[in-house]
């Protein structure tokens, strides 16, 4: 259940099961299933971006790996840590590590496993602007695909190899490169693999001034990363579905035993009144029935109610996936925003924390509120002369207010996977303007 829940992305599911999975495991002694769950627990853990929480599961697992003898999984964990430490721009030790997973795989003749640590490589050494060693680990990391014709794999390795042509300035292999990355991407049918291969596509054509087709990728691009969007926010609407039924089952449960309960008072209330003197009588069946009455307007007021709550939770529903129907087209987004009215300077941070961004007019509120919070902010942004998207100024907002991905997405309606990549996406474009990171863009922003 928990590689279901990683496979569809949503990894606050996975982290779940998972965990679960590792208490009855860790219970029951099996240091090698255990070593198992901890790695996969680190790969959740990286995806919701808690770097801290996955290094500590896979030194872990890496500990029983060693002392089990699972040599391959040994050679996962080296090649986990040298991502983060990849992303840490610690490239002296990812590359140490890596280097042991290679050593690993090369020693056990594991092709799929020798692709992905040869693809790594080619990204500490990417990342560290060493392009042509990058680019040699990238085909070596092809050539171990085709062995085992690896398709998903081939598609990566070509994406990444489109990249560094496109830096180098190699117009014909980058844009080779990346139609290779995209057919492989539509062979295996991964929406994941085609929406980045159509994303790179326009990137390097972007790269070389051929707008049109620029253009042309980046719509297909975005069509699908919203096909993406509705499927999860389809799936987000049957499990609300499920849950308003179950409440609706719950309130008939409860009926049914109300009913059940005035049942068994008034057979046990004419019993009574049998024995009873008739003026006695007389008097408890009039005060039965006025409990009856009483009893039966309270149960159609608690049933109003829930029939109340039910209505609420419909509308919640509606406003949380109104954000698909309302998107402005992708061009739009380009756009400069227009001048905003004046606002009072009464809110405050905690009260824009408290606000959800899931239309544009929830959008326009909350700018309004920021701008009177950060007034320098927008026009900051416009000062740098660099085309940032409406999508990216979202998250820059929420960065200046010091939120981690995973409050962004909760304020924005989003999964924290697209909060990452609309982060990634951001720092490709301005590392193409001299900024090395979002945080330093920010920093110049703010300073």
């Amino acid at each position: 259940m928990g590689n279901e829940q990683w496979r569809m992305g949503n990894y606050q599911e996975a982290l779940k099961y998972f965990t679960q999975a590792y208490k009855k495991v860790k219970a029951s002694g099996n240091e090698q299933e255990t070593a198992t769950l901890l790695n996969n627990l680190g790969l959740v853990h990286w995806r919701l971006e808690n770097n801290s929480a996955a290094m500590e599961c896979y030194t872990e697992a890496a500990a029983l790996a060693e002392k089990t003898g699972m040599k391959r999984l040994l050679g996962l964990t080296y090649t986990n840590r040298a991502l983060i430490l990849k992303e840490e721009r610690n490239f002296k030790a990812a590359f140490k590590q890596n280097n042991e997973a290679i050593g690993i795989f090369k020693a056990l003749k594991e092709p799929r496993d020798l692709a992905i640590a040869y693809n790594n490589q080619g990204q500490i050494y990417r990342f560290s602007e060493a392009f042509n060693p990058a680019l040699k680990y990238y085909l070596l990391s092809l050539e171990e695909c085709k062995k085992i014709n690896y398709y998903e794999g081939m598609a990566t390795a070509y994406q990444n190899l489109s990249t560094v042509y496109a830096i180098q300035g190699n117009k014909e292999k980058a844009l080779w490169a990346g139609h290779k990355c995209l057919n492989l991407s539509y062979k295996v049918n991964s929406k994941v693999r085609i929406s980045e291969g159509l994303r790179e596509l326009s990137h390097s054509y972007d790269i070389f001034n051929v707008q049109d087709s620029a253009l042309y990728y980046f719509k297909k691009h975005y069509d699908v990363e919203k096909e993406v969007m509705e499927a999860n926010q389809s799936n987000l609407l049957s499990k609300y579905q499920a849950n308003l039924g179950i409440e609706v089952k719950n309130l008939r449960i409860k009926n049914l035993r109300n009913e059940k309960e005035i049942a068994n008072s008034r057979f046990m209330l004419i019993a009574f009144c049998v024995l009873a003197a008739l003026l006695i009588s007389a008097f408890f069946i009039y005060r039965y029935l006025s409990a009856i009455k009483f009893r039966k307007k309270q149960l159609e007021l608690e049933l109003e109610n829930s029939l109340q709550l039910i209505q609420v939770k419909e509308e919640e529903l509606k406003t949380y996936i109104i954000d698909l129907t309302h998107k402005n087209n992708i061009i739009n987004k380009l756009q400069d925003p227009g001048k905003l009215p004046p606002v009072s300077n009464e809110y405050d941070v905690n009260d824009l924390l408290e606000e959800k961004i899931f239309t544009d007019d929830g959008w326009d509120k909350f700018k309004r509120r920021f701008a009177a919070i950060y007034p320098d902010f927008f026009s900051r942004i416009k000062q740098s002369d660099i085309a940032v998207t409406e999508a990216e100024i979202r998250v820059l907002v929420l960065m200046r207010l010091k939120l981690n991905g995973n409050e962004m997405a909760n304020i924005l309606g989003i999964s924290p996977q697209s909060v990452r990549a609309c982060k990634m996406r951001l720092k490709k474009k301005l590392q193409t303007n001299d900024y090395e990171s979002v945080e330093l863009y920010l920093k110049h922003i703010v300073s």
